[in-house]
């Protein structure tokens, strides 16, 4: 018996990029039933969001320490769907515990019975790094922040940086490098005189100020390609998608104003009905033909700017930190993981990761001169690390780790649809109301598979929609 014809609406898919973006726009699609081709130019997947073996250690080592929070809500529905949540961590509700060099110590936490966004007021009381006027006055925006319609403010909160946003109400420069640069560093990976107001308050409004559990913590306990690379493989073959890895592709070829081919190194054309690109901002319109390069709609994504981020990995012979992760004010130390303890190493070395955001300052330095400085402000935080022999040490650098939320730049980020109709995007730098982190990058694939599945429906009449994902 023959197989019945595939239905009208069927159509096949190419997700050019196996990121994060790519992954999350191949499986919406093939749980919509479409035929998806995924290609990617390196032999695993996940794109940024990788680790490796250190040859010396044996250990797995991330490109760069990513965090995700309870707030990230697509990000947890796709480890979900790939089966590999339960080697995750999340925190029950938000705590932090928060360091300055001179011993400080202090902890937001979110408390369990109090509703948001008064679930941070008995931690905040207590905060040692602040005094009661600065208290008062973050309060006093904290509940401003809680109730404003950003949206609505979206053009004025564009133009202008958050520092300039918070100077209008008076705070001064210890709670803003004490309470809210400890929060927007990390997250927009940028400093406060140069994010956005708009994005900033983003943060705080979706991350903290939303629920109880919006602001905890989660993190990986394995590797991440191992935590993302075999799992999605998984899922994209026993669905019924191809995988094309090692794969360069070098040109999008467009006729009378559609995609007809995907053109591979090596001469080789893959065709099909529909194209994502799950590619970085300035890859794709090198792949574009000149004049559709140069349109404004491509080419406006090209004053997009890039951040940097600098990962330093650090083994003792001995444990010199406890606990799985800390916050330090005061520090060119940003954040602090004990690796050791987060992935389940066996002792008696300890591994601890050191995230340091918008690194600007380290990025050109050399491995002597990062051991040098790291080591001794390690030293200076841990006192145990004194006496403790330093058994291994990296520096990982990614140079465009993030886009800039910057003022003005959420006015380049770019739909989904495309002039080219059967060309889409997903990327965490396109338009999907979130800063560059993994859950955009999760948000803009299902965002890109609902755009396909929307002209897919009305091109052939019928078909399934994909009514689960992100709206921005």
């Amino acid at each position: 018996m023959s197989e019945s014809a595939p239905p009208p609406w069927r159509r096949h898919c190419v997700v050019i990029g196996g990121g994060l973006a790519g992954l999350a726009t191949a499986c919406a699609l093939l749980d919509a039933g479409h035929l998806v081709t995924t290609v990617e130019k390196r032999p695993f997947l996940g794109g940024r969001a990788f680790s490796f073996v250190d040859p010396e250690t044996g250990q797995e080592v991330d490109n760069g320490q990513h965090v995700f929070l309870g707030c990230c809500t697509e990000y947890i529905a796709f480890l979900q769907r790939l089966g590999v949540y339960q080697r995750t961590h999340l925190q029950p509700r938000l705590r932090l515990e928060v360091r300055s060099p001179d011993g400080g110590k202090g902890v937001l936490s979110a408390w369990p019975f109090l509703p948001a966004p008064l679930h941070l007021l008995p931690s905040f009381l207590v905060y040692p790094h602040l005094g009661w006027r600065d208290k008062l006055r973050v309060l006093a925006t904290l509940l401003e922040t809680s109730r404003l319609d950003r949206e609505r403010h979206r053009e004025e909160l564009e133009g202008q940086t958050f520092l300039e946003w918070l100077e209008r109400r008076g705070h001064s420069e210890r709670a803003v490098r004490h309470f809210w640069e400890l929060i927007i560093l990390p997250t927009l990976n940028d400093r406060v005189e140069h994010a956005s107001a708009y994005m900033a308050l983003m943060v705080f409004q979706e991350g903290l100020l939303r629920g109880r559990h919006s602001g905890a913590i989660g993190y990986s306990r394995a590797g991440l390609t191992a935590l993302i690379s075999d799992a999605a493989r998984q899922y994209v073959q026993e669905h019924g998608g191809k995988l094309s890895l090692d794969a360069q592709v070098n040109g999008l070829a467009v006729e009378n104003g559609r995609v007809t081919a995907a053109e591979l190194a090596g001469g080789q054309r893959l065709q099909g009905d529909v194209f994502i690109s799950a590619l970085p901002w300035d890859v794709l319109p090198r792949l574009l033909p000149p004049a559709w390069a140069e349109h404004p709609f491509f080419a406006s994504a090209k004053g997009l700017e890039a951040a940097p981020i600098v990962g330093i990995h650090v083994w003792y012979d001995r444990p010199v930190m406890e606990g799985d992760l800390l916050a330090f004010l005061d520090s060119p130390v940003q954040w602090v993981f004990n690796k050791s303890r987060i992935m389940g190493l066996a002792g008696p070395s300890q591994y601890l990761c050191v995230s340091v955001s918008g690194a600007w300052q380290f990025a050109d330095m050399g491995k002597a001169e990062l051991r040098e400085l790291f080591v001794r402000e390690l030293a200076r935080l841990f006192p145990r690390a004194q006496d403790a022999e330093v058994q291994r040490f990296l520096a990982v650098k990614q140079l465009a780790a993030t886009f800039r939320s910057v003022p003005g730049a959420e006015a380049l980020r770019p739909p989904q649809a495309t002039p080219i109709p059967n060309l889409f995007l997903a990327g965490e730098w396109t338009r999907t109301g979130w800063p560059s982190t993994m859950e955009s990058a999760v948000r803009s694939g299902l965002l890109a598979a609902r755009e396909v599945a929307q002209v897919l429906v009305a091109e052939s009449g019928g078909g399934p929609r994909i009514s689960a994902g992100a709206t921005p």
